[in-house]
This record gives structure tokens, C-alpha cells and sequence, in this order.
């Protein structure tokens, strides 16, 4: 991805808060307190301040009233939770990311996609995303099994204040600071090995799209320990030091979605940019109740058009045409009554066919009519609608 030279005045949070709120919403996310509204019923009360439990809560509530449509969210603030080791809390604000209802990849590689874009248009530069799984329920059992197995016979070697959390709960070690700790662990069980056949698809799947995003990553099968127990964690590294950006992590959390909603459906990726917040004024953390009306709508149908569809964003993006789309739908009808009560002029669709084609469908939704475009035609079709 193009970097963009980032000037001076940009170092302040609040224009990064600014940014990152830009460049979400071209991906789909859409403010908390938006979806907070569109899911508003006498079983959801409004929140006050966001937080990853309060924004999941909606979401999936959100999901549940609109089955097959993705609740995709996006908020900030300046008391995060969940905060990595290497952050502290009176300095760090938080920029949060949600994808909820999708049971698939795709969930990862749109979060991804968006943290990239965040980040590298900010000015900084990735070198690495650390990647690590621990699946489902039935995955974490064996290896959590294993674990115990192998941190009793090395129990002597943790801090008499430690024992007793780690002999509860051996995850527990991997929030052990100490290089002793780290080493012993490097040289126990590995995660990934104990992958159910599901899980194991399921996390093949999401290098595959690192790689196809250009994003270099490597395995770190220290990364665990989150007390939200996500089936899949990512850490984002920048190659040097940024005066603004602390820490970039995120995951699948699936069964930590479900136990705060109560549902079914609460199953998604999320992912946090941790910041520094100093300067910053309370209200620069209250992200806008509506997002900018979209004059797209854009459909994606299966696998392969959900990942050429993050190109077609890009363009949406340079063009700077606000743009609602559907990348997790698997039928289009559902989608025709969306965009006509979103009142957009047109929808662009892509199916498999379109995207082994390199093309797209748009479609009015005034009259129905339509045509089928090559991708490299967009962009002069993008510049009609000004």
C-alpha cells in the first residue's frame, strides 16, 4: 500500500482519532452509538461510555433483528479496557473495531485490511503482524490439558506470588513478564498443534488472506493470555517508535461475544489501536452519531468477491464516495430492500463470476436497469456521481 507522508499537526490524538474514524467508515464500520440506535428496542438501553462489551451488546442485538447482515462497529475511548502489558492506562485512549456475526475469515481480513489502511496512511509502518490460535472450545481443552501438564513440572521455577494463578488457570503465565517464565513457555506446548480440524481451516485461512493483504506476519505461540479466551489473537508491530500509536491488538472472540450477549449470534473479530491520549479533550472521543450518508451500496457474494471487494473500497476511498456495503451476505434480495431503504442510486454487485471476470455489476436503484463494468472502468464511473 501507498504510504502517505504524514505532516507535523497530525501527530495530535485527535486528529488521529479523526483519521482512523475516516478511514473505518470507507471500510463499512460504522460509529457505535449508530448502530446503538439502529438496534435501539425496550431490550437494549442506551450506553454511556463505549467499551468492547457495551459496543459487542448492540452488535449483536443489531445482528439478531437483520440474520446474515454483519454488525460492523467502530468507537473511542479515553478509559479503554483490555489493555496490553506495555501500555498504561492514564496515558492510553483506545480506537476500537468490531466485526460481529461473522463466522467466517472474513471477518479478520476486513479488520485487518482496516488497521492497515489506519496505520500506514497515518505514517507508521508495519513489519510484522504475530499471529496465534487456540480454536474452539474442544482445542483449548487438549491444549490447555497439555499445558497444565507441563507447568506442574516446572512450577518451582515461577514466583511464589504466581503458583497459585497459574496452577488455576496455566493461561495465566503468558502474562508473566519475566524472561524465566517467557523461556520456559517457549519450550512447552504449542497452541496451534492442538487445533480441531475446523479451527485449524479456519486460521490456514486467515494467513492466506495476511499474505494476500502483502501483510508479512510469523507465528508467536507466546501470544496468549487474554482473559476473553479468543480462538485466534493478532499483535500488530510498527517498525519504529510512533508518537502516537502504542499498541495494535486485536482477535476472535467468539465464545466471549456469546457469553456477554446471551446469543446465538454473538460470534465476531474485533481489534483495538491503543493510543496515546494526552492533549486529547473528552469530546474528541465522541464519535459521530451518523455516519456520512453512502451513496453506494455495495454487495459482495462469496469468498473470492469478499477479498477483490476490499480493492474495489479502495477505489471508493480515492474517489471519496461514501459507500454501505454487505461483505457476509449470502443472498442478494435481502440486499435490493437495504439499499433501497438507504436510499442510495446505486448498488454495485460482485459475485464469483465478477470477480474471476474483473468485473462488477452496478445497478440503479431507481429503475432496476443495468451493466456490467470492468473493475479498471470504475474509477470513471466513480467520478459521475460528484
Amino acid at each position: 500500500m501507498k504510504q502517505i507522508t504524514t505532516p507535523p499537526a497530525r501527530t495530535a490524538p485527535a486528529s488521529f482519532l479523526r483519521h482512523a474514524t475516516d478511514v473505518a467508515s470507507f471500510y463499512g464500520f460504522r460509529p457505535a452509538r449508530e448502530i446503538e440506535r439502529m438496534a435501539a428496542n425496550r431490550l437494549v438501553k442506551r450506553v454511556g461510555a463505549h467499551t468492547f462489551e457495551t459496543v459487542a451488546q448492540v452488535s449483536t442485538m443489531r445482528v439478531a433483528m437483520h440474520p446474515g447482515e454483519p454488525a460492523l462497529a467502530y468507537y473511542a475511548s479515553p478509559n479503554p479496557t483490555h489493555i496490553p502489558d506495555n501500555c498504561m492506562a492514564r496515558e492510553s485512549g483506545e480506537f476500537g473495531l468490531q466485526v460481529i456475526g461473522s463466522p467466517e475469515s472474513v471477518g479478520e481480513v476486513v479488520i485487518l485490511k482496516t488497521l492497515s489502511a489506519i496505520i500506514t496512511e497515518w505514517g507508521a509502518a508495519i513489519v510484522r503482524v504475530r499471529v496465534n490460535a487456540v480454536g474452539d472450545k474442544e482445542s483449548q481443552q487438549r491444549f490447555v490439558r497439555e499445558l497444565s501438564i507441563y507447568t506442574r513440572k516446572h512450577m518451582q521455577s515461577f514466583d511464589e506470588a504466581v503458583q497459585g494463578a497459574i496452577a488455576a488457570n496455566p493461561l495465566s503465565a503468558y502474562t508473566n513478564p519475566s524472561d524465566t517464565v517467557k523461556q520456559i513457555l517457549s519450550e512447552g506446548p504449542r497452541s496451534v498443534n492442538f487445533l480441531s480440524e475446523k479451527s485449524r481451516t479456519h486460521f490456514r485461512s486467515v494467513l492466506e488472506h495476511l499474505e494476500n493483504l502483502g501483510l508479512p506476519y510469523e507465528l508467536d505461540d507466546l501470544l496468549l493470555g487474554d482473559a476473553r479466551e479468543p480462538h485466534l489473537s493478532f499483535a500488530v508491530d510498527l517498525e519504529s517508535y510512533d508518537a502516537t500509536i502504542m499498541a495494535v491488538v486485536g482477535g476472535r472472540y467468539d465464545d466471549f461475544i456469546k457469553r456477554q450477549s446471551g446469543r446465538k449470534e454473538g460470534v465476531g473479530v474485533a481489534a483495538s489501536i491503543f493510543f496515546r491520549k494526552s492533549g486529547a479533550a473528552r469530546s474528541s472521543f465522541t464519535a459521530p452519531q451518523k455516519a456520512a450518508a453512502p451513496k453506494i451500496y455495495f454487495v459482495q457474494l462469496g469468498t473470492r468477491a469478499k477479498l477483490q471487494g476490499l480493492g474495489v473500497v479502495d477505489m471508493l476511498r480515492e474517489a471519496r464516495i461514501p459507500v454501505s456495503q454487505s461483505f457476509d451476505a449470502s443472498h442478494l434480495s435481502p440486499q435490493l430492500i437495504a439499499a433501497r431503504e438507504l436510499g442510495v442510486p446505486y448498488m454495485l454487485i460482485m459475485g464469483q463470476r465478477e470477480a474471476l471476470d474483473g468485473t462488477i455489476i452496478v445497478r440503479s436503484t431507481a429503475n432496476s436497469s443495468q451493466t456490467i463494468i470492468t473493475l479498471a472502468a470504475l474509477p470513471r464511473f466513480l467520478k459521475t456521481l460528484h
